[in-house]
C-alpha cells in the first residue's frame, strides 16, 4: 500500500500486547478495514477516540495493515448519555455489516452527516430517533437493499389508506394488516412529526436488519437498556 495520507475515523479498538492497538478504520476510498497502531508515549500520547477525523497514512499488503502515522485532522465530536450509545451503535452497524476493504465513499459522507446530526442532538436542536433512522435506511441502500417508499412491490402507488408488509427482495406488499401507508410515505420524504411513523420506521429497520446482522446482539443496543 502506497504511504499517503487518508482521512479516516476509528469505529472500534482493541488492545493488542502491551503498547498496540487493533483499530478498525473507515476510510472513504478504502473503506472499513483493520490496523495496527503503536501507543504513543510521552509528549506524543495522541487520544486514539472514536468521533474524530484522523489523517492516517498505512502500510502493508495484507488485509491486517500498520499504522505508520495518525494525526488529528479535526475536533472529536464530543458526546454522552444516549447520544453517546448511537454513535457506538452507528459504528457497530458499520462494523458487523460493512464488507472488508470495500471503497466506502458514500458511507463515509453518510456516517459523517450523521455524526453532525448527532452533535444537533446533544445539543437539543434535534432528534435522535429520525438521525438513526435516515442511518439505517441509507446504510441499507449501501449495501444494496434500496427502500422504494413511493411504489409497491407491484408497482403501484403506495396508498397512505392501505396496509403493507415487507417482503424481501419484493418490498411492499398489499395486505390486510401492516405498515400503514400514510406512515411509508411520511419516513419516505422525512416527516418525522408523527409519532407513528417514527414507531413505524423502528419496526421496519429492525426487521431489514435483522437477517443481516443475524442472531448476536449488538453491544450498543444493551447499553440504551441499561441506561
Amino acid at each position: 500500500m502506497h504511504a499517503e495520507l487518508w482521512p479516516g475515523y476509528i469505529l472500534h479498538s482493541r488492545q493488542l500486547g502491551e503498547d498496540k492497538l487493533i483499530l478498525q478504520l473507515l476510510l472513504p476510498e478504502l473503506g472499513r478495514l483493520s490496523a495496527v497502531v503503536r501507543k504513543r508515549q510521552g509528549k506524543q500520547r495522541l487520544a486514539l477516540q472514536p468521533f474524530q477525523l484522523f489523517s492516517l497514512q498505512l502500510t502493508g499488503r495484507n488485509e491486517l495493515k500498520t499504522v505508520k502515522s495518525i494525526d488529528e485532522a479535526a475536533p472529536a465530536f464530543m458526546f454522552s448519555g444516549k447520544v453517546l450509545y448511537s454513535g457506538m451503535y452507528l459504528n457497530e452497524l458499520v462494523c458487523r455489516l460493512w464488507p472488508d476493504n470495500l471503497a466506502a465513499e458514500q458511507l463515509f459522507a453518510l456516517y459523517q452527516h450523521s455524526l453532525q446530526q448527532l452533535s444537533q442532538v446533544q445539543q437539543g436542536s434535534a432528534e435522535l430517533e429520525p438521525c438513526l433512522r435516515e442511518f439505517e435506511f441509507a446504510l441499507l441502500t449501501e449495501l444494496g437493499q434500496p427502500i422504494d417508499w413511493q411504489q409497491d412491490a407491484l408497482g403501484n402507488a403506495v396508498n397512505s389508506n392501505s396496509c403493507y408488509q415487507w417482503q424481501s427482495e419484493q418490498g411492499f406488499v398489499p395486505a390486510e394488516r401492516g405498515y400503514r401507508g400514510a406512515q411509508l410515505l411520511q419516513i419516505g420524504l422525512g416527516q418525522w412529526h408523527n409519532a407513528e411513523a417514527k414507531r413505524c420506521a423502528k419496526q421496519l429497520s429492525r426487521q431489514l436488519l435483522a437477517p443481516l446482522l443475524g442472531t448476536k446482539p449488538l453491544a450498543s443496543r444493551a447499553l440504551f437498556a441499561s441506561g
